[in-house]
């Protein structure tokens, strides 16, 4: 029977955090604080009932998926591929605000169509859409990429004279390589000066590159099923052999431009109840996204599931943290509200 310290349900709300100016200090956050008036004594169990909230993530992301990595060599018999060879495109995080006069550069957004996605690669790809100071592996004018509504594949075709070009995996140890040194892409962020060295590092997590959303997907111990003896090891595409300027390399499957396809939601009062692929606990549900970015996700539980055992016995105040299907924070910005309905029990 509920009581005064015993409710049945309770209400966790973004509009309601108490720790707000925390929490969104840089107007985005992926956790939830509600400090309760009244404490909630002698649980043993909860479960997440409903969650409302904003589907607030792109179909990039723009901590790790704005960088297409790609190689150019000089033939096409290559024994082995280096981080000499690799090179990258990439687009500016939706948030990027640029120094004082600063064009050179093409920035995420909200991608109505595929179409409209490979229209900005081929702009960040050509003069002005990106700067050999803060991207120095970029090669002006150097590659395209084509869309055939037909195939619903996209097309990447290198295009300087003389050159041989394959596609990076994901995953290629050279990528982290690269992504290592000096030479990494970084921003000419607003406040930054006219220098690399005095530019904000573009973010960028291993393993989390655009080629798989361009349908990319192949890892660097696939091998395709066209690979032949001059196929190599690292050229990620279905026959594995570097192909000369102006024949495209088509992807080996469809790009995806859904943004994440999950939100795992951990609330900090269940100990150990839940574990993700990840090995973090507190996990008390995995919600899946049914509606595009910008719209409005409603989740309700349809059955009877076994609730959350391992609980604080009092709680004072409850944290809810979101994650996406790749383990980043899945972010609200502060004008969007998200509410999480949960069931006590005692």
């Amino acid at each position: 029977m509920a009581s005064i310290n015993r409710a049945d349900k309770v209400v966790i709300d973004s509009y309601s955090d108490n720790t707000i100016n925390n929490n969104f200090s840089s107007g985005l956050t992926s956790q939830i604080t509600n400090n309760l008036n009244t404490p909630l004594l002698g649980v043993k169990g909860i479960q997440l009932l409903r969650a409302n909230f904003v589907n607030s993530v792109l179909q990039l992301n723009d901590n790790c998926q704005l960088m297409f990595f790609y190689y150019q060599y000089t033939d096409a018999t290559v024994t082995g591929i280096a981080s000499t060879n690799l090179h990258c495109i990439r687009l500016l995080p939706s948030n990027y605000v640029p120094a004082a006069s600063y064009t050179k550069f093409t920035q995420n957004k909200y991608w109505n169509s595929v179409q409209d996605l490979v229209t900005a690669l081929n702009l960040a790809a050509s003069t002005n859409g990106d700067d050999t100071t803060y991207n120095p592996s970029w090669l002006v004018g150097d590659v395209s990429f084509a869309y055939d509504t037909g195939t619903r594949r996209i097309t990447f075709t290198g295009l300087t004279a003389s050159k041989y070009y394959s596609v990076a995996a994901d995953d290629d140890p050279n990528i982290a390589t690269f992504m290592a040194t000096a030479s990494r892409p970084k921003m000419n962020g607003f406040g930054n000066s006219t220098s690399y060295a005095g530019a904000t590092i573009q973010p960028y997590t291993f393993a989390q590159s655009m080629n798989p959303r361009l349908g990319f997907s192949m890892s660097i111990n696939n091998r395709g099923i066209w690979w032949n003896t001059n196929s190599i090891r690292g050229c990620a595409t279905l026959t594995g052999v570097p192909q000369a300027n102006t024949v495209g390399v088509l992807a080996d499957s469809w790009p995806i431009l859904i943004g994440a396809q999950n939100v795992n939601v951990y609330v900090d009062v269940v100990v150990g109840s839940g574990l993700d692929s990840r090995t973090n606990k507190s996990l008390i549900a995995t919600i899946p996204l049914e509606n595009p970015p910008l719209a409005v996700c409603s989740y309700t539980l349809t059955s009877v599931e076994k609730p959350a055992l391992s609980v604080n016995s009092e709680i004072y105040a409850i944290t809810i943290t979101l994650q996406d299907d790749m383990g980043n924070p899945f972010f609200i910005p502060q004008n969007f509200n998200a509410n999480f309905e949960m069931n006590l029990y005692y």
